[in-house]
């Protein structure tokens, strides 16, 4: 029987249509009544989960520890051979705690409770950013106190062996995101391809990445360390649910996607995993000098008017999250938060050569992109060189114009945006990776289903492959193909997640850069959607030609 256990900036203005597709981004799927029996109990180092056995595998509910609210959300499962569990990894981080590094919450009492976990505080660039991403129907509840983690593990009586884990991180720019969110429901990949998937929260924008000049350079990054804790937590309990410590990869989209990236340049020796999946938000260098300019405007904004140091940090701290929150999400603030500072500690200047020289966790990576990553961030951008404006130095629209042949500015911005934050950042780690002697299966996602096209050429759009991934897609709306498409996905990753150094796919060769190979693999282009057939290779180089113009703003060493 199963076991339940208890415990960027978008710049874009909302469509109907789009808020259609919020409906069913976040949609839970249906749940299943049951008869619960048995109790059962899992200890961990934060405590003991009591939870009940099901009679009759029918349904699972996601449940939380530790947790002293009572206004969360009830979220049923449709699940069958699942367990969820949600559970405390860190002391909350509110008063003292507030803008310190997370603190392990060790604890040997019960907890039973029946609800899931909050987000912590999110700021949202506008609106469509909730539409899309938050869930926007019945969106989860935020707090401060937010570091929990959610375990979906397959029931023992689909054997004993230990299983090889997940764990994912979520996107958002840094700014904002939850575990939380139905659309990351691990009911689907865990069933299909018995695995465990953890998912967690972790601190952003101001909460997790201050760029405070009130706090050491060391202790601005926090919602990496919140990532490492719950990486930690992993390690040490993962076992407990019939997951195996030694078989761990880290997976994530976007900014989740860059945090993979940042844990495996900061992990040189004994990395809590084994490998890294890293969809559409490759590693790059950053600038060495940050930027204060925001924070302080928060801080006086908050009546904390104090000179930046421990007096001003002690007044904001005492400052209530609600407040801060609603300033972050109000008009006037200079910038969104999301950019780590460099530190050398989570966050380098030279994070590609880095790679290049083995001085990061030698371990397999599944990295890429989709086609068109950029198109979701340029719908309403038609002025080229408006946006050329926002890159440092000047850049000729026609040079520009010359390497995007046939398509119009409003085609090249969206393009232009995909290859400058994307397959340009993408070419240059894989290649870097491959240098070191890493295993490397580099891709580019090409599906493209009616229900998904929120706006003119949306094509494979920036996290359109996520419903696919979690199996969340719309089952009314979804095409044949697209169900398909679902389940063939899942296989490629879990596939990689269960032996990262050799081919997920058949047809997908390890990465090798240049023109002579052909080892990028193109994902579920020309309707191309089961096992067989989902992996087209092509020249290994074939998507990099632009990023002769935009390597210059990635590669800074």
């Amino acid at each position: 029987m199963p076991r339940v256990f208890s415990q960027t900036s978008l710049g874009l203005s909302a469509s109907t249509k789009m808020r259609t597709f919020a409906k069913w981004f976040g949609l839970l799927l249906t749940g299943i009544t049951s008869t619960l029996a048995a109790t059962v109990t899992i200890r961990t180092t934060s405590g003991r989960l009591n939870g009940v056995e099901e009679d009759g595998g029918k349904s699972a509910f996601n449940v939380v520890q530790g947790h002293r609210e009572s206004s969360l959300i009830l979220l049923p499962t449709q699940s069958e051979l699942n367990v969820n569990a949600l559970q405390r990894f860190a002391q909350p981080p509110v008063g003292a705690l507030r803008w310190e590094p997370p603190v392990p919450f060790i604890s040997s009492a019960s907890s039973d409770a029946t609800k899931l976990g909050p987000s912590c505080i999110q700021q949202f660039p506008n609106e469509l950013s909730i539409q899309l991403f938050n869930n926007a129907q019945n969106p989860p509840a935020e707090n401060e106190d937010c570091l929990f983690l959610n375990i979906w593990a397959p029931s023992t009586s689909q054997g004993n062996k230990r299983k090889p884990v997940v764990i994912w991180l979520y996107g958002g720019g840094l700014t904002f995101g939850t575990g939380s969110l139905p659309a990351y429901d691990g009911t689907s990949i865990v069933k299909n391809q018995d695995i465990l998937i953890v998912t967690l929260n972790y601190r952003t924008n101001v909460f997790g990445f201050p760029s405070s000049p009130d706090l050491p350079l060391r202790g601005n990054n926090l919602g990496f360390f919140d990532q490492e804790l719950a990486m930690t937590w992993v390690q040490q309990n993962i076992a407990n649910f019939g997951g195996d410590p030694t078989q761990v990869t880290i997976m994530g989209q976007s900014a989740g996607s860059a945090s993979v990236s940042s844990a495996i340049v900061r992990f040189p020796k004994n990395p809590p995993f084994r490998a890294g999946i890293l969809f559409s938000g490759p590693p790059r260098d950053l600038l060495p000098t940050p930027s204060f300019a925001t924070f302080n405007q928060v801080a006086a904004a908050v009546g904390c008017n104090q000179n930046p140091g421990p007096a001003r940090l002690s007044c904001l701290k005492r400052v209530p999250a609600a407040t801060i929150k609603q300033f972050i999400n109000g008009p006037g603030v200079l910038l969104a938060y999301g950019t780590p500072v460099v530190d050398n500690i989570t966050t380098f200047t030279n994070g590609i050569e880095r790679i290049r020289s083995g001085d990061v966790a030698q371990v397999p990576v599944f990295i890429g992109n989709t086609q068109d990553d950029g198109s979701l961030f340029a719908v309403g951008m038609s002025n080229l060189t408006a946006f050329l404006e926002t890159l440092p130095g000047q850049i000729s629209p026609d040079l520009v114009r010359s390497l995007y042949p046939g398509l119009n500015d409003s085609a090249i911005v969206a393009a232009a945006g995909r290859d400058l934050s994307f397959t340009c950042g993408v070419s240059l780690s894989a290649a870097a990776f491959v240098e070191a002697g890493v295993s490397v299966f580099r891709y580019e996602y090409g599906a493209v289903f009616p229900d998904l096209q929120l706006f003119p050429m949306a094509g494979a759009w920036h996290s359109s492959e996520l419903p696919e991934l979690f199996g969340t897609f719309n089952a009314t709306t979804a095409t044949p193909n697209e169900v398909t498409l679902s389940k063939t996905f899942q296989t490629v990753v879990a596939n990689f997640i269960k032996n990262p150094n050799t081919s997920p796919a058949p047809n997908w060769p390890k990465y090798k850069p240049g023109s002579n190979t052909r080892t990028l693999a193109k994902l579920a282009y020309e309707g191309n959607v089961e096992l067989r057939n989902v992996v087209m290779a092509v020249e290994s180089d074939s998507a990099d030609g632009p990023c002769q113009l935009w390597n210059r703003f990635l590669d800074l060493n």
